[in-house]
């Protein structure tokens, strides 16, 4: 298919960057777990210590958006269409892009399951922590 072809190599530079993040994605769930176990032995030290290397991570993870938003603005617009869609993971057709795209698809979609299941356990954290202060508190 001649869209692959002009678009293969570029799709595989984004796949790289979302690889990238989807590796220090998972840092920051395994970080956040054993903030949570620290915190439940009452261990402050180690939480500041893993609040430090959890808060580089994150750090790493805004580096991939912003080289992933660099491409994006580079791309024609039905491709920076399908690439919004695709990155959010909620995007299942990729037959479009080809194995890029389809591995784009997944790599966005392992991202969103990392990072929804971090959210778990960093909202229980935090309402346990602040209680009616915590940031997940509805208003």
């Amino acid at each position: 298919m001649v869209m692959e072809e002009n678009y293969g190599e570029l799709l595989m530079e984004i796949a790289k960057i979302l690889q990238k993040k989807y590796t220090h994605m998972s840092e920051i769930s395994r970080l956040t777990e054993e903030m949570a176990e620290e915190l439940s032995r009452d261990d402050r030290v180690s939480v500041q210590m893993t609040l430090g290397m959890r808060g580089e991570e994150i750090e790493k993870v805004r580096e991939c958006d912003r080289k992933f938003h660099l491409f994006l603005d580079s791309v024609p617009p039905e491709l920076k269409e399908w690439l919004v869609k695709a990155s959010d993971g909620r995007e299942s057709s990729s037959e479009k892009y080809g194995k890029e795209g389809m591995l784009i698809v997944r790599l966005s979609k392992s991202i969103r399951s990392v990072w929804e299941k971090t959210m778990v356990i960093d909202r229980h954290m935090n309402k346990r922590l602040a209680g009616a202060d915590s940031f997940y508190t509805e208003r």
